[in-house]
């Protein structure tokens, strides 16, 4: 039996959002219900809700407590704040930070948007789209320089490059940006949406099965079933935003010593788990089911393989790096497609003053723990595949 196993079916605001800014007092109307309705691990309430204060050290008695929404289930790709928080990194920066687990319909910018002092995970597309909305949000460092979505495809498939999805079926999130950007560029007239399912089900049955996926867990999940897969990166194809970091913009221009302390722990945090991820596995594993040691070494591998989180050093990149240039390049494409009607000051989408190198910090990465991921071993029915 295929695993559950959904990625990232909700990565950012739907362009059809908050058409109004009375859309968006709405939102702080309704600030009770939606704080209390957490997802998945989550305690309820917001901090400012329940008055939590820190306790830290240098943080005092009432210093507050930042939240914290990752994007979905506990996962190697969550692995440097787990580290900062299970290490210490961001205690030792005197920032107390409470964790939140997101997952399906997160509405992670919303939330953020609600909560004084929260931060969250989001795609850089996404925050464009929520500037543009009236949400209070702004992206204070980048998670991974390069999204990690992609489109799997069988090993043998055809499909050696986007043009080559014309005429044919797609899993994917409906009304992705990113799908609008392949449309246009690859002239895909015929591209056919179906809805992602949340597991590999159809991928090993169907061999013409195409699907968004994530590199870092897909791939695993359909060859423990038996089947090999290629991903084809985004990023690829000049659709290319970050993954970040927002946080409401009343923590950045109130307390930015809080965003600069959380900032410090989180990429001293990275840079720990990928000095020795295992320590950091075996928690997650405790804390969600879903997870197994093979398949997060498979991500743990495929991070590094792909250089998310440090990029290329040939164009500038690093962890935690930004490139103003970067995303006016990205709120053009978006306005191009109509996901947004102008593109905004870059100052209100992103801040560069939380970068490693803006904080004093190397943002250099250790050597990685593993090079290499064994093969899960494929069902017996799979062996004649």
């Amino acid at each position: 039996m295929t695993a559950f196993h959904p990625h990232r079916l909700r990565t950012g605001l739907d362009p059809g959002v908050f058409r109004s800014a009375r859309a968006v007092w709405l939102l702080f109307l309704l600030l009770p219900v939606l704080l209390a309705g957490c997802g998945p691990g989550e305690s309820k309430g917001g901090p400012a809700a329940q008055g939590e204060t820190g306790g830290v050290p240098g943080g005092g008695p009432d210093a507050p407590v930042l939240s914290f929404i990752h994007d979905w289930v506990p996962e190697p790709e969550h692995g440097g704040y787990y580290a900062a928080d299970r290490q210490g990194l961001w205690k030792a920066e005197g920032v107390a930070v409470r964790v939140l687990v997101g997952g399906p319909n997160s509405e992670i910018e919303k939330r953020v948007a609600l909560d004084p002092f929260g931060l969250g995970i989001v795609r850089g597309d996404a925050v464009f789209v929520a500037v543009e909305r009236g949400l209070p949000v702004v992206a204070v460092n980048a998670y991974f320089q390069h999204d990690p979505q992609g489109i799997m495809v069988r090993e043998e498939s055809p499909v050696k490059g986007f043009a080559d999805l014309e005429d044919r079926d797609l899993a994917m999130q409906i009304g992705a940006s990113w799908l609008l950007y392949l449309q246009k560029k690859y002239d895909l007239k015929r591209l056919r949406v179906r809805p992602v399912t949340g597991n590999v089900a159809n991928f090993v049955r169907d061999p013409d099965w195409i699907t968004q996926a994530y590199p870092t867990s897909e791939p695993y999940y359909a060859l423990k079933e038996g089947v090999r897969s290629r991903v084809l990166q985004l990023s690829e194809s000049g659709f290319d935003p970050y993954r970040v970091i927002i946080a409401n913009r009343q923590l950045v221009e109130k307390h930015p010593d809080l965003v600069a302390r959380f900032s410090r722990g989180a990429y001293r945090g990275w840079q720990e788990y990928f000095r020795n991820p295992q320590p950091i596995h075996d928690h997650l594993r405790s804390i969600s089911p879903t997870m197994e040691d093979a398949g997060m070494r498979f991500s743990y591998v495929a991070m590094r393989r792909l250089r998310l989180a440090e990029g290329d050093p040939a164009r500038g990149e690093s962890l935690g790096a930004v490139d103003p240039e970067r995303w006016r390049v990205l709120g053009d494409i978006l306005k191009d497609l109509g996901v947004i009607r102008q593109v905004p000051p870059i100052d209100r989408v992103v801040s560069t003053a939380f970068t490693p190198r803006a904080l004093g910090l190397d943002p250099a990465l250790p050597p990685p723990f593993w090079t290499d991921a064994p093969l899960p071993a494929a069902p017996a029915a799979a062996a004649g595949r």
